[in-house]
C-alpha cells in the first residue's frame, strides 16, 4: 500500500516495512501463516511496580485513521488534546475536570502545541487554527500549502508549522501572518508522517525527510546549522528512506535525533557539532534524561543507551512486532505503548517489565506525555487518561 499524497511525494506506512521486508520490494505482512512474523506474544512476569489510572475523559472520536499521530500536551497544569474528528478540549492535570472544548469544522490531524495563551492545531488540508488557552475561543486562521502531520510549535510569538511538503512556516502568534518560509528537498519515497519540532530557547530543530537534521532561528526562519542523521544509501529508493520523522530529545545542551535505516546521533545544539553516533534505525524517535536515553529500533526492541557516550545499557526484545511507540521515561520506568493498546512499564535499571496495563485496545493516538509525576495517555478511542504510580 503506497500512497500518493497531496505535496506529489509517495509515502509508505510503517506496517509495510515489518520483519525485515525492506530492500526486497514485496510488502511482508505479521499477519500471515508464519508465526515468526507475526507479533510476540505478551510475557508473563510478576509485577513489581503499582500504576493506577488518576482520571479518565473522552476527548472527541479520538484519532481512529492509523496514519494520525495526535499527542496531548501540558501547561500550567492543564492538559490539551486534539481528536481528528475536530474535537479540542483542555482539562485541569490534576482531577481531569474539563475546563473547556471547541469543536471545529475540519480533520485535525497535527497537534495541539502551547505557549501563553494560544493553543494551536493543524488539519488535513493544510489548515492552522489558534484557540485562546484560557476558553477555547479561536483566535486566528492560516493555511499551508499541504497537510499538517506534526504539531505547530508555539514559542516566543511565534507558531511554528511544519507541512508534509517539507516546508516549515513561522506564523505571528498574535495574527497568524506568515513571518517565514523555510524549504527543503523532499525525496521521492518517504515514510508516512512527519516529526514534531522541538523549540528551545529561540531555536527550533527539526528532523527532515531527507535524513538530515536543522536548527532555525525561530524568529525569522533562518538556518543556523544543518547535519545528517540518517544519510540515504543503497540501489533503490526503499534502501534510500531515510526520514527523521521520530522525537527530538534535548538534555542539557545536546540534542538527540535517530533516522530511519541510519544512525542515532548527539549534537551540541547550539553548533551543530556531533559528540557521537552509532548505527542505528528507528521509526518512532527517542526520549532522555540525564542518564539515558530509551529508543524503540525498527523492529520493535527497547534499548536504554549511555546518554554522554551511546553505548548499550540494555536491550529488550520480547516487544518485537508489536508496533510500540516511542518510549517516555515515568517513575523509574521505560514506558511503551503497543498496538493493542498495551502499557508496558520496563525497569530502566536493567528493562525487566515492572508493570502492564491496557488503556485502549484500538492502540494509543500518539506520544504519551510524563508531567508531574502523571503518565498522560491519549487512545485511538478518544479516551484521555491520567496515570500515577501510588
Amino acid at each position: 500500500m503506497i500512497s500518493s499524497p497531496r505535496a506529489g511525494t509517495l509515502s509508505v506506512f510503517r506496517i509495510l516495512l515489518l520483519s525485515g521486508c525492506l530492500g526486497l520490494l514485496q510488502a511482508c505482512s505479521w499477519f500471515g501463516d508464519d508465526e515468526e512474523l507475526g507479533p510476540a506474544p505478551l510475557v508473563d512476569f510478576d509485577a513489581t511496580m503499582q500504576v493506577e489510572r488518576t482520571w479518565s475523559t473522552q476527548v472527541g472520536k479520538g484519532v481512529p485513521e492509523s496514519g494520525f499521530r495526535l499527542s496531548p500536551v501540558v501547561a500550567d497544569f492543564k492538559v490539551y488534546a486534539a481528536s481528528s474528528n475536530g474535537v479540542v478540549k483542555s482539562v485541569g492535570l490534576e482531577e481531569g475536570n474539563t475546563l473547556w472544548e471547541t469543536r471545529l469544522d475540519f480533520t485535525i490531524t497535527g497537534g495541539p502545541g502551547v505557549e501563553d495563551d494560544v493553543v494551536a492545531v493543524g488539519g488535513l488540508d493544510g489548515q492552522i487554527v489558534a484557540l485562546s488557552a484560557e476558553d477555547g475561543s479561536e483566535l486566528w486562521r492560516s493555511n499551508a500549502t499541504s497537510d499538517i502531520l506534526a504539531a505547530p510549535v508555539v514559542h516566543r510569538g511565534m507558531v511554528i508549522v511544519r507541512s508534509e511538503d517539507s516546508r516549515v512556516y513561522g506564523l505571528n502568534a498574535a495574527d497568524g501572518r506568515r513571518q517565514w518560509v523555510f524549504d527543503s528537498a523532499v525525496p521521492t519515497l518517504t515514510l508516512h508522517g512527519n516529526g514534531d519540532p522541538l523549540a528551545r530557547a529561540g531555536f527550533v530543530y527539526i528532523g527532515l525527510d531527507n535524513g538530515n537534521l536543522v536548527a532555525l532561528r525561530a524568529s525569522d526562519g533562518s538556518l543556523v546549522w544543518q547535519e545528517p542523521v540518517s544519510p540515504p544509501s543503497g540501489r533503490n529508493v526503499l534502501e534510500r528512506l531515510s526520514d527523521v520523522d521520530g522525537h527530538l530529545a534535548l538534555v542539557a545542551g545536546d540534542l538527540y535525533a535517530v533516522g530511519f535505516q541510519g544512525r542515532l546521533r548527539a549534537f551540541a545544539a547550539d553548533s551543530g557539532r556531533l559528540l557521537w553516533a552509532r548505527e542505528f534505525s528507528a521509526y518512532e524517535g527517542l526520549t532522555a534524561d540525564r542518564n539515558l536515553i530509551a529508543v524503540s529500533d525498527s523492529d520493535d526492541a527497547l534499548w536504554a543507551l549511555e546518554r554522554l557516550s551511546g553505548g548499550t545499557l540494555w536491550k529488550q526484545d520480547a516487544l518485537v512486532r508489536r508496533l510500540i511507540g516511542s518510549p517516555t521515561l515515568f517513575s523509574n520506568s521505560v514506558v511503551v505503548a503497543d498496538f493493542e493498546g498495551y502499557l508496558h512499564f520496563l525497569s530502566t535499571e536493567d528493562g525487566s517489565f515492572v508493570a502492564r496495563i491496557r488503556h485502549d485496545s484500538d492502540g494509543v493516538a500518539g506520544y504519551m506525555i510524563s508531567a508531574s509525576n502523571r503518565l498522560l495517555v491519549y487512545g485511538r478511542g478518544g479516551r484521555l487518561s491520567a496515570y500515577q504510580v501510588p
